[in-house]
């Protein structure tokens, strides 16, 4: 049999554009791209639709007198997470050329971001995405009708677009003049696109999400403290959480009979930066109460400083014995991309956090690790019919010589990277209610991976307000899974 290396996984990771573009490159790939891509992706990383009409042509004769780098210039003024939007406008456009020339495969990329998903972005506004998919999906002839159609209810229309064939050029001045806006805090107001759009035929996809976020019915997801960014709805595709979870499905489902629970609750915080986390006794106690039931040995610390949580997961074997079948270590924090917040307001990555845990006398333990903490700075809005008061959950030198402790062992989440997690002031998180409940009522008939699937289900239909925000929505991530095979809790007492 042949070997080959696995450089290119079959689902990249979602920071695959940091691996693959730099400044240095842009040029390469502007020169691979004709003027209407080059419009395009300006109109998907677009962040003020409102306000970028003027900017957008002044780019535009620029490169018509010039001929200079568009993208770049655009990119230098607007920096923020550049590379992902950029990636995903490119295979939102489908230009396949300059995807092979990254060396990145287009069906993973087709798998990651869904192109033509118009219920999907990961990175960009997701009403600009389906406006993309209008424009690509209508013909000539629709377009010149259309354009007739808009000028009709416009009594004055610029001039500078009369010879400008660009319908996406053309739907940003109408944002301008507020003929059709999208608003930072997810709403849209289409109205008036709408009611032309319903004399052609085979749209009917494309009107339903347009019509669908009209009427503000569109689902996002929100990050760390003291965020005011606010964004569009992005709901991931679950694939990713699907084809994990398929790879131990159907196999054996192994009955534990002891755990451990190891519950770290982070409240307060040294400094000024990060709010005092109320809510989390009610997660702590809500934890507490469901692995007891399952007969879980419960352990639990409060505010614990970056060395001190290191440390307490480094000693498990020590402190606590291995004489158990699955150990669960719960964190409740704020957080930050790739990591959480100690007490005293330290980075901890995730990545030391599962080092410091996967030590070789816990080799044939199934470690779990459960996190909620915001991942990102992205915040969004739904329905603005139910209100909640919510809030948010705003490098080590770890030398291992063998690879088996990292065997049995994952990470379930409460958002994905990049975005904020909830939690009510009173009545705890989303997430780890949702999660502790699902466990409960399935008792000893659900497993642990169909308790992950029915946790990212629920708590994605969930919705609330935050800080002015009408409805606020959150995507659950099991970012690490290495089971060798799924699980079911001890017997269930209900009488605890």
């Amino acid at each position: 049999m042949s070997l080959l290396i696995d450089a290119k996984p079959s689902v990249l990771s979602s920071n695959v554009s940091e691996d693959v573009l730099n400044k240095d490159i842009l040029w390469k790939i502007e020169n691979d791209l004709s003027i209407d891509e080059k419009i395009s992706i300006l109109f998907l990383m677009i962040t003020d639709y409102q306000h970028s009409f003027r900017e957008i042509c002044d780019l535009l004769q620029n490169y018509k007198n010039h001929k200079v780098y568009i993208l770049t210039e655009f990119i230098n003024k607007h920096p923020e997470n550049w590379k992902s939007k950029l990636l995903e406008s490119i295979c939102i456009i489908q230009n396949r050329q300059i995807i092979r020339k990254l060396g990145i495969s287009f069906e993973d990329l087709d798998l990651l971001y869904l192109p033509k998903n118009g219920s999907c972005s990961r990175y960009l506004n997701l009403i600009a995405k389906s406006l993309y998919l209008l424009c690509e999906a209508l013909s000539e002839d629709k377009i010149k009708l259309l354009m007739q159609y808009v000028r009709t209810d416009l009594t004055v229309y610029e001039e500078y677009l009369k010879d400008v064939d660009f319908l996406e050029l053309h739907m940003l001045y109408w944002m301008q003049v507020n003929y059709i806006s999208i608003y930072p805090d997810g709403k849209a107001k289409l109205k008036n696109l709408l009611k032309h759009l319903k004399i052609f035929k085979d749209l009917e996809h494309i009107y339903e999400d347009l019509e669908k976020y009209e009427n503000h019915q569109n689902v996002l997801d929100t990050q760390r403290t003291n965020s005011t960014n606010i964004s569009q709805i992005q709901t991931f595709s679950m694939r990713e959480e699907e084809s994990v979870l398929s790879d131990v499905e159907g196999e054996d489902i192994r009955k534990l009979n002891n755990g451990l629970c190891i519950i770290i609750s982070q409240m307060r915080f040294s400094g000024q930066q990060f709010e005092t986390r109320f809510g989390t006794v009610a997660d702590r106690m809500k934890l507490s109460e469901t692995f007891q039931r399952f007969g879980f040995t419960i352990e639990v610390f409060n505010d614990l400083t970056k060395d001190e949580i290191l440390t307490t997961l480094e000693n498990i074997p020590k402190d606590f014995g291995t004489d158990y079948d699955c150990i669960f270590v719960c964190i409740l924090s704020h957080g930050c991309k790739g990591g959480i917040i100690s007490a005293d307001e330290k980075e901890v990555s995730i990545e030391a956090i599962e080092h410091k845990f996967c030590c070789i006398k816990l080799k044939d333990v199934i470690k779990v690790v459960i996190i909620q903490a915001c991942q990102g700075k992205v915040t969004g809005q739904i329905n603005d019919d139910e209100i909640s008061h919510l809030v948010t959950d705003g490098p080590l030198n770890c030398e291992v010589s063998s690879i088996l402790p990292y065997k049995n062992f994952c990470i379930f989440m409460s958002t994905m990277q990049g975005f904020i997690s909830v939690r009510h002031k009173e009545e705890g998180s989303w997430f780890i209610q949702e999660f502790c409940n699902i466990l409960q009522n399935g008792g000893n008939k659900i497993t642990f991976l169909k308790a992950i699937r029915k946790t990212i289900q629920s708590v994605m239909k969930k919705k609330g307000k935050l800080n002015g925000t009408n409805s606020i929505a959150q995507l659950p991530e099991l970012k690490t899974c290495r089971l060798l095979m799924d699980f079911q809790l001890p017997d269930y007492r209900a009488d605890i």
